[in-house]
């Protein structure tokens, strides 16, 4: 196992899971968790699901007296059992840590075998799940224990049970980063961070335990659909959960899952507003009246399909004030910045140029992602990559600091109290707002040009037949046949000339530059993080490798 710098030692009492008790223990509702096979829902009092963790506690400090390694492995489609695993493992004072399951085409052996080595690596002595993929890891050698989490603990004697003390410091989630523009990490985030990122958020939200409703389908092995999960097990409101699998088979169960929950809180990336948007006009039956904020993060925010989202969803009641874009990632637990409920989505319209003026200026609107939650700072810094101009704005790499940001990643240096941490964003702050305009690694150089990637992207992906959210911009080297412009697209059509012109013309009018080459893959080919950014990078080296052109 390779060194930790980063994990501290456990020796006083565990402040997050002594109030998430208090908040599951106290609350007179339940979670509801869909079982995807049969289509019907398990619903547990958050008292039922507590005392569950509370046997997991036991069994996993009964494994520790055997010298297993503290850490928590959890893998599969939540379910009730799940669910108390996370706060079983805080009560024991052990970190959890939530992996993915395979993708679509994914070699499932070595699936298994990768990660298991990586519970493996991380310090995870046991492995809970359930289905397909925990019947997967249970088949790989090695020293880890992997059981069903319907049947560990089951049955354990809670009548002496005291739950653990740990530091404040200590680790509590183990969060795998989305690794975009590189190898992915493990971010260690201390039991502080975790509950004060769910207060805050909490708190944004404006959540009301008698009236509220939360509904996700983000997996849990995203941090926001871990906080998600947390804002519900933290202030006890009743809480929906169906699986991001039954999401992806049908993405227009959303709306008639949230008018069964009659859901007032929810959140998703920006696609899944965006398929609403655009196919909105083919639904009916919803009822989205009672949806009163609407987190949308992730990953960038196109203000023109977040705008048809609020056009289509009008009709089944959905108060454009609901809308909140926010921006957030795993090294401060999840949250950054968000707008308070009411505020609705507003955008910051502004005129781009090249770094060096050369260019025409292009009109764009950016959202807008509220203030910084209680505890956290943003600053914008001088980048030292060339960036395209903002007219009006300082716009700079972005910086965050305070009592949400993890410990560091594991195997490196910790991260210290008050240091600030580059997150590799380009943006600007607008009246203490923070607006995002694309990556630092991910600027593409073009003829002296510098462009914003997603401008492109989003051009590319208004042609027929482009995959929207399949879109990835770049820049080929002088040192190429064909170098300049080059969109890779997931394609789904039979006029490829054709739809290659109109992606050329939709560029070439929406951004001022014409594309040296449009390369067409099939869908889904595009690589992407196991929370489903593009990972636009290794892209780049499929085509300069000469394996798509």
């Amino acid at each position: 196992m390779q060194q930790n710098t980063v994990l501290a030692e456990a020796n006083t009492a565990s402040m997050l899971a002594s109030s998430v008790s208090e908040a599951m223990l106290s609350s007179e509702h339940s979670l509801s968790v869909l079982d995807a096979e049969t289509g019907t829902w398990t619903t547990r009092s958050w008292r039922d699901v507590h005392a569950r963790a509370e046997e997991i506690a036991v069994q996993i400090l009964a494994d520790r007296r055997r010298s297993e390694p503290a850490a928590l492995g959890l893998i599969g489609d939540p379910s009730v059992d799940l669910v108390a695993a996370v706060q079983g493992a805080w009560l024991a004072g052990t970190a959890v840590s939530i992996l993915p399951g395979p993708i679509r085409g994914a070699d499932e052996k070595q699936w298994a075998q990768t990660t298991y080595a990586r519970f493996d690596d991380i310090g995870v002595g046991t492995i809970l799940g359930s289905g397909p993929q925990l019947d997967l890891l249970s088949k790989v050698d090695g020293p880890l224990r992997v059981d069903r989490v319907a049947d560990y603990g089951v049955g354990a004697d809670v009548s002496e049970f005291v739950p653990r003390e740990v530091a404040a410091t200590a680790p509590a989630v183990l969060q795998g980063t989305a690794g975009s523009t590189g190898e992915p990490k493990t971010a260690v985030v201390s039991h502080r961070a975790v509950r004060t990122n769910t207060t805050e958020v909490i708190a944004r939200m404006g959540v009301h335990r008698t009236s509220d409703v939360g509904f996700s389908w983000l997996p849990l092995y995203h941090d926001m659909g871990l906080i998600f999960l947390l804002a519900g097990m933290g202030s006890g409101f009743p809480l929906y959960l169906v699986p991001n699998s039954a999401f992806a088979a049908s993405p227009f169960n959303w709306l008639k899952w949230l008018t069964e929950s009659k859901a007032t809180i929810t959140a998703a990336p920006n696609f899944a507003y965006d398929i609403l948007g655009r196919y909105g006009r083919l639904l009916k039956d919803a009822d989205l009246s009672r949806l009163r904020f609407a987190i949308s993060g992730g990953e960038p925010i196109d203000p023109d399909a977040f705008d048809k989202f609020l056009a289509e969803t009008a009709r089944f009641g959905f108060d454009p004030a609901a809308a909140a874009p926010a921006y957030g990632m795993a090294e401060s637990t999840c949250a950054v910045t968000m707008p308070v409920a009411g505020d609705g989505a507003h955008y910051d319209e502004v005129t781009v140029t090249s770094s060096d003026g050369s260019a025409a200026p292009i009109r764009r609107r950016f959202a807008i992602l509220g203030k910084p939650l209680g505890g956290m700072q943003v600053r914008v810094i001088e980048s030292n990559a060339d960036i395209p101009r903002i007219a009006g704005r300082n716009a700079g790499e972005v910086q965050i600091r305070g009592t949400s940001m993890m410990n560091g990643y594991l195997g490196h240096g910790p991260l210290h109290d008050g240091e600030w941490f580059s997150t590799g964003d380009v943006g600007y702050l607008i009246d203490g707002q923070l607006v995002i305009c694309g990556r630092v690694k991910e600027i593409v150089i073009v003829a002296g040009r510098n462009l914003f990637p997603v401008e492109v992207e989003r051009a590319a992906a208004a042609v027929e037949g482009i995959r929207r959210g399949g879109v990835v911009a770049m820049a080929r080297g002088e040192d190429s046949a064909r170098p300049g412009l080059v969109v890779v697209a997931e394609y789904r059509g039979e006029d490829k000339a054709g739809a290659r012109g109109e992606v050329m013309s939709s560029v070439a009018s929406e951004c001022g530059i014409m594309p040296a080459d449009v390369i067409f893959v099939e869908p889904g080919a595009v690589p992407r993080t196991t929370s489903g950014k593009l990972r636009r990078l290794e892209t780049k080296q499929l085509v300069e490798s000469g394996v798509w052109k």
